[in-house]
């Protein structure tokens, strides 16, 4: 069917002309056109005029940055709402707004609606029509103010929608109701410049997460990991969309599995290193690490010249992922910690350089490394020490298209909370390095997804040399990931506590229901000027209902997410249901303390005894 065709076949009514868009098509080079640049032309038109709507009042007031509307009776009072969008004309087309105020006069004669302005909205001669961010002109004083609600809404979103092209469609939900217009995101603008999805517990944040994760599934060559603090995300790998992965643990070095992933010591950089085995307030600990520095130097082009890699062993350096044996390391320490020399030509002894200065290095060496909570750092397989490892680990992290799923879900719900930032900084920071060494034309984009961010990307670390550390690395990712195609999307209950260099690089927000009030005025200072009004909506909306703002969509809007599939583990517990109903388990709560002792859910449920009358009675549980 030619375009022609198709615009006589849409509801009888004409189609505008189409016009691509002409963005540039590099993805991580080029700048994404400013908000006030962006022009959106439609193919649909609404069905009537935006001022054939609902007459509510009006403009008794205009400035910059607002306008009030003067309700015009009982009627527009009842129908008006926060949130609510509006059209007036303005110029030769119409000034779209939001509700964000109403406000009752003190002699309560009238009630007066503060309007956000969001763009402009010009049609066209036979329809069709231009969208603009922001406005291009203001409307005069007691021009009409119109309501744009139901069919008039659905068509108008439609009408926006329509310039994403299907290849950059990324429909999250609908707009009102489930009879609402799709509310569709450019899925490039949405990852290009960093994503937040914020709300209360218990909001829909994992269900928000889980949709994302299904529709970049349907991709070919979805890439995203996602640093899962609570093993939330584990239906999408039973759903066959997505691998788990998740640290060695304790219970790990007796019983291995096929998705652990391991990061051992000798991929850490130096100041990664010392950060886990120096003690900052040591009197030695400047010596510690430059001994640490010449040793594992030597290590490591010792390493590569037993493998005859002589071309890496002159260009390497001590921050290069190179295999060594701690073992080794331990045995340089010993020497070291004793060393005398006999000095020439008098012939007397004398300590050598490092004597007396590592004894406390060496323990917290040997603590380190005796430590199963590290196991997944210093207790490695014997495998990793090949230098084919790190390549094949590059591939389980950032490999995607093929018969491997391009969703990576991390579970570090059985790593201890002061771990999980090293897990979280070290994941991080290898995408990145491998994204930054990767040939430009030859990268993949990839989304870590950040989350419970708040745990280990604190605005306040607290002095933790693992926190700062973290917090460095995201922060790099936060400013100069997107010229290596690495985005981050920061998912939080608590946005008033999460880094603000990290937050303030986020341009796409999917805010859900958000009532404390530090988390509140966080929202306010970090998105768009524009839509500071419209977050009092906020503690209003209910599970599953979100405001998007940001470069994904034309303007701010009021949503009902989409439900995904493959639910997380996340769902709100009825305790007093619960209380009512199920009595405790005496095999769950052995369970539990099993769990406990190993370290490991999984070895837990090997040891758990079988349900039976005998085990009722040795527990001495009433049946």
């Amino acid at each position: 069917m030619s375009l022609s065709e198709a615009a006589r076949a849409v509801n009888g009514e004409p189609l505008a002309e189409f016009v691509r868009d002409e963005e540039p098509t590099d993805r991580f080079v080029e700048p994404v056109p400013a908000l006030s640049d962006r022009v959106y032309l439609h193919a649909v038109a609404p069905a009537r005029s935006l001022d054939e709507g609902p007459l509510v009042g009006r403009v008794t007031r205009v400035d910059a940055r607002r306008v009030s509307v003067t309700l015009t009776d009982e009627e527009a009072v009842q129908r008006t709402t926060v949130s609510a969008l509006v059209a007036l004309r303005a110029g030769d087309g119409f000034l779209m707004g939001i509700v964000d105020t109403l406000i009752c006069s003190e002699t309560s004669d009238r009630v007066i609606a503060h309007l956000m302005p969001v763009g402009a909205f010009h049609p066209s001669p036979g329809g069709g029509g231009t969208f603009r961010v922001g406005a291009a002109h203001q409307p005069r004083i007691h021009a009409g103010c119109y309501l744009v609600e139901g069919e008039d809404l659905r068509r108008l979103m439609g009408c926006i929608a329509d310039d994403v092209s299907p290849d950059e469609r990324l429909i999250l939900g609908r707009y009102g109701d489930n009879d609402g217009a799709e509310a569709v995101a450019n899925g490039n603008r949405m990852f290009q410049r960093h994503l937040a999805i914020l709300g209360n517990s218990g909001a829909g944040k994992s269900w928000a997460v889980a949709l994302l994760l299904e529709r970049a599934a349907r991709l070919q060559n979805a890439n995203l990991i996602v640093l899962d603090l609570h093993g939330e995300y584990g239906p999408l790998a039973d759903g066959g969309i997505a691998t788990r992965l998740r640290p060695g643990g304790p219970a790990d070095l007796v019983d291995t599995g096929d998705d652990l992933m391991y990061l051992p010591y000798w991929i850490l950089a130096i100041d990664e290193l010392a950060m886990i085995v120096l003690n900052a307030d040591d009197p030695h600990a400047a010596d510690q690490r430059l001994w640490l520095i010449q040793r594992i130097e030597a290590l490591k082009r010792g390493s590569l010249g037993a493998d005859g890699d002589y071309d890496t062993m002159s260009t390497s350096t001590v921050d290069s992922p190179v295999p060594y044996r701690i073992e080794r390391l331990l045995e340089y320490a010993e020497h070291d910690e004793v060393e005398l020399i006999v000095q020439q030509p008098s012939g007397k002894v004398a300590p050598g350089p490092y004597a007396g200065k590592l004894r406390s290095l060496i323990n917290r060496f040997e603590a380190r490394c005796a430590d199963p909570r590290f196991a997944f750092v210093f207790q490695p397989p014997e495998e990793s020490y090949s230098t084919d490892w790190l390549p094949q680990m590059a591939l389980m992290l950032l490999q995607s298209g093929g018969q491997t799923p391009g969703i990576k879900t991390i579970d570090l719900s059985e790593l201890p909370t002061e771990l999980v930032p090293l897990v979280a900084g070290l994941v991080a920071r290898l995408a990145y390095d491998i994204q930054f060494w990767t040939e430009p034309n030859q990268r993949t984009p990839i989304c870590l997804v950040c989350d419970e961010a708040h745990v280990y990307l604190r605005e306040n670390e607290d002095g933790s040399p693992i926190y700062e550390w973290a917090t460095r690395r995201f922060e790099t990712i936060a400013k100069e990931g997107r010229k290596y195609g690495v985005c981050l999307a920061v998912v939080s209950q608590r946005p008033s506590e999460l880094n603000r260099t990290v937050l303030s690089q986020c341009n796409n927000f999917i805010i859900l229901r958000l009532s404390n009030d530090p988390d509140h005025e966080a929202i306010v200072q970090l998105v768009p000027g524009a839509f500071a009004g419209v977050a009092d909506v906020l503690p209003t909306l209910d599970v599953g209902e979100a405001v998007v703002v940001g470069d994904a969509v034309p303007l701010p809007a009021r949503i009902k997410l989409d439900r995904a599939t493959h639910a997380p583990n996340s769902r709100t517990i009825p305790y007093w249901s619960l209380w009512a109903s199920q009595p405790s388990s005496p095999d769950a709560i052995v369970m539990g303390a099993s769990a406990l002792r190993a370290q490991s859910r999984a070895v837990a449920r090997a040891a758990t005894f079988s349900a039976s009358p005998e085990a009722s009675a040795t527990t001495g549980h009433p049946n």
